[in-house]
């Protein structure tokens, strides 16, 4: 629809305003009552005004006048045409400040106007079924999240999902353009490799599958998505760069050819199946030979559980998961990438969940329980695939001629078959036989296997041919991307005349060629997940002569994944994954490059504008493989550079690209984040610093605490809405509007420190509680996690302040000789000269002194983190008991962290971590031995940053 202006009266600006909003209240209640119609019901969309070009500008001369007028509070009628002027400065929004934009198109825009635009919009929805935005980022953003979301694809969203429906064109199936929800949410589980700002758009599924099956529906076909006009348009903005029409067109080519597409068989349904089938975040079981089989896991990329649900993604990101059984830990971050493996000390306990985070919470340790787990038992099968290397049968069919290692729980006995002989396997909790089956088996032998649960197979094979599966385990398990045929072949010994194959709830009967031995046909358009395909062999009269089955998963396919794949020449890592700009260059994070031992490559860091333009980039040489250490020494290199400096506090984000010719490259991209709260930083002529405070909010409520350096548990309030001089030694920062939290370490004024004394701190502890430890755990925490500026005084001054919280919590609980001995480690060249009299210093009873001595003894093999977890664990848990504690696993690692990484003791579980500081105050040895254990650990260890762990 066009509204045409020819009939508009030419007046005053409120008739103007009127006028548009009775047209538009004929037009959105149209869409309203159209979209209502489908199922389930779409929502109606504020740019779906369909104005012509020369009537909008109208509008938009009209309601700039009601505005530069002060006619807004007097619009209560005419609302409509103020709504679609936000919606479109949504539409042109750049994702950098909507406000500031909308201001300087808007004279005499004011920001106490904003809950009107709001209150409209919220209108909009109540009465024409309009888009109401979800998600996180619409509870931090509470009134911008309006008129952006209204603006259906800002225009710099555009190419992200023109290339994102590119990449998914292979899974595209006429199923899902018939079910947006669900296109919608398997697009969000594809785009864990884009921008933020793209990720947090695609956590409106809904919305965004609609607007993809709108996108996909072909030139000049309508949808019931969005209005013809509003396609257009889009397509249009899309058609103008040559890359992203190219993706669109090729994803619209895809969608043309799989439309209308529908499996054909012959009638009958299915029953479905009732047995358990393995899914696609399952593990992988394997052994390979050394001297005895070593039993192996396969861990999937478990990203796909992320998707809608951002807390649980932030937990795989940064917490260590443990496999049950397993010889070592996963680190934080490695289930978001493939090809993660483990070897079993004991086999996994089929009581216990498979998989667990260390710091997960209930629900998010629930479905790794649920969505990763092994084959049920008590007898695992694994199909010999040459020297040494066996492969897990999961759907446990043994097939006469061939050779299988069969491993079963201890307490069980060998079927008794003549051809199993046991064997060594180095897992505990198992026995491992080796089966060289036959290739004729007596009914007693078949018997003895069923007994066991495995399932003889003998005269069907089913198998992958033509294009290569992309994964197949021999026997019964194939895997292939979405879109790809799944081309079979069903061989028999027997002459059938045909088959009859079962799967996804449907029947076809295949005719077999006369004399062949081989029947081979294509299965298409199966939607991502797992299946079970049952064939069975029919001869004369449908007579069942035989039957098979083929466990079929068809897995999303994945583009190229930001710093390359396992098996590519170079291949970077960060921990925690998807690291944002604060984490990589604060220290937090940490990256590794591997590629082949000696080579040289060029590492480029570039920090880019909010515009994505380049603001500064630096070059390293590096020499591969890349360990922790060495990306330390490299970072800071990189962040003391004054290029760096200069344009860190301006950069919206940073590409790290590591390449070498003739071995490969890998990249990976980290931004700052679209925070609502933000702190920015100018400085003037003489080197002072101004802080302003940049809030997205819309709160209402925002407040700003100052922390100085001298006083850094003393908060002073500060206005949000007024920029204020930072001291010269800067200080803390932390703005809050409701659950939005920005904290920032406050940059400094280096040639007025320089002329300073060095900085004493005073923190000052009260009574001898446990409510007081956590007071001064958590004031640790706001100086420790806050985000640096580029700017090596304000890190150490925030090494200063944590350094002396420290000490008083040490003082508290500890006694004033433990701190003593602590302020010698500190002032030490080397403190390993100090570790006797730390150790004389834990105790003086028996009890503890023998404590300290086996710590001391322990050190050298504390050396890692995970090491320093474990030992303690065992060395200390014995005393726990004498010291009122008992039935709480977790107490060992809370000592650590209350003894090296204090802040950490507040996300505890508070009645735990109260009732634990109460037994450690009543006996102070149990935080002494800690300390000394972080401390000696520390001393001996020659790792750069390792007081980052404990």
């Amino acid at each position: 629809m066009s509204v045409a202006m020819e009939d508009a009266p030419s007046s005053s600006m409120v008739e103007s305003l009127q006028y548009f909003h009775e047209t538009l209240d004929s037009h959105f209640g149209d869409l309203r009552d159209a979209r209502a119609k489908l199922e389930p019901s779409s929502p109606v969309f504020a740019l779906e005004h369909d104005l012509s070009p020369e009537d909008l500008e109208l509008l938009k001369d009209a309601v700039r006048e009601a505005i530069k007028s002060r006619y807004l509070a007097r619009c209560r009628e005419a609302w409509l045409p103020f709504v679609v002027y936000a919606a479109e400065m949504g539409y042109g929004y750049v994702g950098d400040e909507y406000w500031t934009t909308f201001s300087s198109l808007t004279p005499r825009w004011t920001s106490q106007e904003r809950s009107t635009i709001r209150a409209w919009f919220v209108r909009f929805h109540e009465r024409y079924g309009g888009a109401r935005p979800t998600g996180a980022w619409a509870n931090h953003f509470r009134i911008i999240a309006w008129p952006i979301t209204h603006a259906v694809l800002p225009t710099y969203l555009q190419r992200y999902l023109a290339q994102l429906l590119f990449e998914f064109r292979g899974a595209l199936t006429s199923e899902l353009l018939d079910d947006p929800e669900t296109l919608g949410i398997r697009l969000a589980r594809r785009a864990s490799n884009y921008t933020e700002r793209f990720r947090i758009f695609c956590e409106n599924t809904a919305l965004v599958g609609q607007l993809a099956v709108a996108l996909l529906s072909g030139e000049n076909e309508p949808t019931p998505y969005l209005s013809a006009a509003t396609l257009a348009r889009i397509v249009d903005g899309l058609s103008k760069e040559q890359q992203a029409h190219h993706w669109l067109k090729s994803a619209r080519a895809s969608a043309s050819r799989v439309r209308g597409f529908q499996p054909t068989g012959t009638a009958g349904a299915a029953q479905p199946a009732s047995k358990y089938l393995p899914r696609a975040t399952d593990p992988r079981l394997f052994l390979r030979y050394d001297g005895g089989w070593n039993a192996h896991a396969k861990l999937p990329d478990l990203t796909v559980l992320g998707a809608g649900m951002e807390a649980a993604y932030s937990q795989l990101r940064v917490s260590r998961a443990t496999v049950s059984g397993a010889t070592r830990p996963i680190p934080p971050s490695g289930l978001l990438y493939p090809g993660q493996e483990v070897q079993f000390a004991r086999w996994p306990q089929p009581d216990q969940p498979f998989l667990q985070l260390d710091r997960g919470d209930e629900e998010t340790n629930r479905i790794l329980a649920t969505q990763c787990v092994i084959t049920k038992g008590p007898w695992w099968l694994f199909r010999r695939q040459g020297t040494g290397l066996a492969i897990e049968v999961k759907g446990k069919f043994v097939r006469p001629g061939h050779e299988y290692v069969l491993v079963g729980v201890d307490t069980l006995s060998a079927p008794a078959v003549p051809w199993c002989g046991q064997v060594v396997i180095k897992a505990g909790g198992v026995k491992a036989y080796r089966f060289l089956v036959p290739p004729q088996l007596s009914e007693n032998e078949k018997a003895a296997l069923q007994a066991a649960g495995l399932t003889v197979v003998s005269h069907v094979a089913i198998r992958p041919v033509g294009i290569v599966a992309s994964a197949w385990d021999g026997e019964g398990e194939a895997e292939w991307l979405a879109g790809e045929p799944a081309m079979l072949g069903i061989r028999s010994d027997l002459l059938p005349n045909r088959a009859r194959v079962v799967i996804a709830g449907a029947v076809y009967f295949l005719e077999w060629s006369p004399g062949e031995p081989e029947l081979l046909f294509t299965l298409e358009g199966l939607p991502v997940g797992t299946h079970e395909l049952g064939v069975k062999l029919l001869g004369g009269g449908d007579r069942q002569l035989a039957a098979g089955s083929l466990v079929v998963t068809i897995r999303d396919p994945q583009v190229r994944p930001e710093g390359a794949a396992i098996g590519e020449g170079i291949r970077a890592l960060a921990t925690p994954t998807r690291p944002t700009l604060a984490e990589l260059w604060d220290d937090r994070a940490v990256v590794t490059i591997d590629g082949p031992p000696g080579t040289e490559a060029v590492l480029r860091v570039t920090l880019r504008g909010g515009q994505t333009e380049p603001l500064a980039e630096l070059r390293r040489s590096v020499r591969l493989p890349l360990e922790e250490g060495d990306w330390r020494a490299v970072a800071k290199s990189i962040r003391t550079d004054q290029r760096f400096a200069n344009a860190y506090d301006d950069a919206e984000s940073c590409v790290l690209t590591v390449a070498r010719d003739g071995v490969g490259f890998a990249t990976f991209t980290c931004e700052r984040g679209f925070r609502p709260l933000r702190l920015r930083f100018a400085r003037t002529h003489d080197g002072a610093v101004v802080a302003t405070l940049v809030d997205r909010t819309d709160s209402g409520n925002t407040s700003l605490d100052f922390y100085d350096i001298e006083a850094p548990l003393t908060a002073i309030q500060k206005d949000p809405a007024e920029p204020f001089d930072v001291p010269p030694r800067g200080g803390l920062a932390i703005a809050r509007a409701g659950d939005a939290v920005a904290a920032a370490i406050l940059p400094t004024n280096p040639n007025a420190v320089l002329r300073m004394p060095p900085a004493q701190p005073v923190v000052s502890s009260g009574a001898h509680s446990s409510s007081e430890v956590m007071r001064l755990a958590e004031g640790h925490q706001r100086w420790i996690t806050a985000e640096l500026p580029a700017d090596a005084f304000a890190a150490y001054e925030q090494q200063i302040v944590g350094d002396a919280i420290a000490r008083a919590i040490g003082t508290l609980i500890g006694g004033s000789y433990w701190a003593a001995i602590e302020r010698k480690v500190a002032g030490a060249q080397d403190a390993a000269d100090h570790l006797e009299g730390m150790q004389d210093a834990v105790g003086i009873s028996t009890e503890h002194k023998a404590l300290a001595s086996t710590i001391a003894y322990s050190l050298y093999k504390w050396l890692k983190p995970e090491d320093l977890l474990l030992g303690f664990h065992e060395v200390i848990t014995p005393h726990l008991a004498a010291h009122g504690i008992s039935g709480k696993p977790s107490t060992p690692h809370f000592l650590l962290m209350l003894a090296g990484w204090r802040g950490y003791i507040t996300e505890w579980e508070p009645s735990e971590a109260a009732f634990v500081l109460e037994q450690v105050l009543k006996s102070p040895v149990l935080y002494r031995a800690a300390r000394f254990a972080v401390l000696g650990r520390r001393a001996l260890n020659d790792a750069d940053g390792v007081e980052r762990s404990f």
